[in-house]
């Protein structure tokens, strides 16, 4: 069965998502210059889509939008079906609450993170047409604007607005990505002095916080997994240079 054309057997051209991943399906970059070229390219190589994305499924940015929950407020629901609503924001789940809860003073299979890398600006990245220098840059336009409308939308899409804004600070570099694949099924607390986003560890040696971004992590490690399983597998000569060079401890880069 013939699922793509490549130049070198075994090897597949790039999904959208993973090619450009910062730039979800409905973006304009992909109505025209080299997001509506490449599009062309991707058909023109899959031969049988179905069978392609056993291989390679689609990430977050490229699926279908999911229908607010009835637990939501009546204000969110209007919100996330309105023009206004910032490309960067999807539901990952109906209710916009995180997919995991436990008591981290219960769990030994934790690893502890800092949560530098919410405030890293060394890669600049754009979702869409808008360009950003951090996954804190994004979650501060995104409150700011909610709570214009009122305090109860950011409250109640908080966590989703924190999900997708490390998502795509993840995905802007493959080496965020591989490394937070690696963490397994381990679960992940973050050290912040923010205990929204982390933990603080007390006294009598206890964690307070709630570990937003934690919770986040893991549940976009659970996709990722899944999106990026085959990434060795694609041919980047047939595909163009990724969006960002792999490197290993040695400091080569790898394609």
């Amino acid at each position: 069965m013939v699922i793509s054309m490549t130049i070198r057997e075994g090897k597949y051209i790039a999904p959208p998502w993973i090619k450009y991943p910062t730039y979800p399906e409905q973006s304009l970059f992909w109505k025209s210059g080299s997001g509506a070229e490449y599009l062309l390219k991707f058909k023109e190589n899959v031969k049988n889509e179905e069978e392609y994305l056993k291989i390679f499924p689609k990430a977050p940015t490229f699926t279908k939008e999911l229908t607010p929950s009835e637990s939501l407020s009546q204000e969110v629901k209007d919100f996330l079906g309105s023009s206004s609503k910032p490309l960067l924001i999807r539901l990952w789940k109906e209710d916009a609450k995180p997919k995991y809860e436990f008591d981290i003073n219960e769990r030994e299979d934790i690893i502890f993170m800092f949560d530098k890398l919410f405030y890293d600006d060394s890669k600049h990245f754009h979702i869409g047409t808008k360009g950003y220098s951090s996954a804190n840059e994004i979650v501060e336009l995104v409150e700011s604007e909610l709570r214009k409308e009122s305090s109860q939308l950011w409250d109640e899409l908080k966590y989703t607005v924190i999900l997708n804004a490390i998502y795509y600070k993840f995905v802007s570099d493959i080496n965020f990505t591989k490394e937070v694949i690696k963490t397994k099924d381990n679960v992940i607390v973050y050290k912040s002095n923010n205990l929204e986003l982390g933990v603080q560890e007390t006294d009598d040696g206890k964690y307070v916080g709630n570990n937003l971004l934690g919770l986040a992590t893991m549940e976009l490690r659970d996709v990722l997994k899944e999106v990026y399983a085959n990434y060795d597998d694609i041919d980047w000569e047939l595909s163009g240079d990724p969006d960002s060079e792999e490197h290993c401890m040695c400091g080569h880069v790898h394609y």
